[in-house]
């Protein structure tokens, strides 16, 4: 059935027809002829069809805004803790058609989620305040100190939060961005721009400050990726494995946002990322040197993002693992120091992920790694909805095994993303 703003488009038309058949009988004075009499009573009755059919959207439309409302309320507060909850036993029972208990109350709050953001589960649901923490707690509960107690013969009861995982093996989420989770609709995030000011005269006209607002927009763009799962691993439902499956899941949604958000160059059907965003500043002056020198490169990107009056906020650096060696076998030489310290680099935080992009050796051509550095509170991502996990017991049956193809739909853009400086540092290190 069509949307209550399809059909007053539609009846907005036939209203439309209707009057230029009117029009066109008073121009050319003269009553309707009968077939024009009959068309233009059709015309009428669908007017007045169409706004009893109204009238009965807008209000189902009001009913569903409320009851969405109820559901994605808790996702901007504090997260809920989700007691009993088993990953396998609702992959399990998805799969035989009778879900029930708590995972079934899970997969409700996820299509009530999805519903509300425009789009809908096609799967077994994961709603989005699942993603925020996981404990482990056995039946004789906690010990002295809140530590859990081990060496229960029941079987443990899990607080389970789906990403936890994915904190464990990625980038994105531990820079300092913005994440918003739960989202509904299309999020603008206003942007403010750079004021100017001007000594003038006692009774000289004030120039423009010129202070215009730009936007962060995010839209959902969908994510998927699948993992097998054997069948018997399924039935014997241990909580080892359950964590098992859950980090492969998390690591394999991770891996693909990161290399998403830190290549050079945009991934075909992901948001922008950031080394290919409009006015992020490339270190292109970089003269390729021995691998000594890689300290020296990261200092320059500190260097073009002081040129650009940005260096407060949560400062980090991003690199290639295939620069992790260089930098701790280089040393500011001036300070008699190494050029990285722990996980610092000139006291920065540095992170490393393989989704930053880096190039081969070939003959005569040196290997690069991709760096960037800058606020990375600037940088903004939106959570649509939670997980839409796709429960396909057939495609590799023949294995034994059930396939899980996960969906999600984010978005994500930088404000002020001259705050950002990248390069391609020479890397000693070859592999694509």
């Amino acid at each position: 059935m069509k949307n209550s703003v399809e059909l007053k488009q539609e009846r907005a038309g036939f209203i439309t027809e209707a009057n230029e058949m009117l029009e066109l009988c008073k121009n050319e004075t003269r009553n309707f002829t009968s077939e024009e009499q009959v068309s233009y009573d059709e015309k009428m009755s669908k007017i007045d069809e169409l706004k009893k059919s109204i009238e009965m959207i807008e209000r189902q439309e009001k009913l569903n805004a409320e009851i969405a409302s109820k559901v994605v309320a808790p996702v901007s507060n504090e997260p809920k803790e989700v007691r009993n909850f088993s990953f396998f036993k609702a992959v399990n029972d998805f799969t035989n058609g009778k879900l029930d208990g708590v995972e079934r109350e899970m997969h409700e709050e996820a299509v009530n989620e999805a519903r509300s953001a425009g789009r809908s589960i096609n799967g077994l649901g994961i709603p989005s305040f699942m993603l925020e923490k996981r404990d482990i707690v056995t039946e004789g509960g906690y010990g002295t100190g809140g530590s859990a107690v081990a060496g229960s013969a029941i079987a443990p009861t899990a607080t389970m939060g789906y990403a936890e995982a994915m904190r464990e093996a990625s980038v994105f989420n531990r820079v300092g961005a913005n994440i918003m989770t739960g989202l509904s609709g299309n999020v603008i995030i206003p942007v403010t721009g750079t004021s100017t000011v001007e000594w003038e005269g006692e009774v000289d006209a004030a120039a423009d400050g010129g202070a215009n607002f730009g936007k962060v927009e995010l839209n959902p763009t969908r994510l998927a990726s699948y993992v097998d799962i054997s069948k018997q691993l399924l039935l014997q439902n241990g909580i080892g494995a359950e964590q098992a499956i859950i980090r492969d899941l998390g690591r394999a949604v991770a891996q693909k946002i990161d290399a998403a958000i830190f290549s050079t160059a945009s991934v075909t059907g992901a948001p922008a990322s950031l080394g290919a965003t409009t006015n992020v500043n490339e270190n292109t002056a970089i003269v390729f040197a021995p691998e000594a020198s890689v300290f020296e490169e990261f200092l320059l990107l500190e260097q073009k993002i002081a040129d650009e009056g940005g260096l407060e906020g949560n400062l980090a650096y991003v690199a290639s693992p295939a620069l992790l060696s260089e930098l701790r076998k280089s040393a500011q030489v001036a300070a008699v120091n190494a050029g990285m310290q722990g996980n610092l680099v000139n006291g920065y935080p540095t992170y490393f992920t393989s989704g930053c992009s880096k190039t081969a050796q070939a003959s005569g051509v040196s290997a690069t790694a991709a760096a960037y550095f800058g606020d990375f509170s600037k940088m903004y991502m939106g959570l649509f909805g939670g997980l839409d996990i796709m429960v396909d017991p057939y495609s590799v049956a023949v294995n034994g095994q059930t396939r899980l193809v996960l969906n999600q739909y984010m978005d994500w853009g930088f404000a002020n993303p001259d705050g950002f400086a990248f390069t391609k540092v020479a890397s000693g290190v070859a592999g694509s």
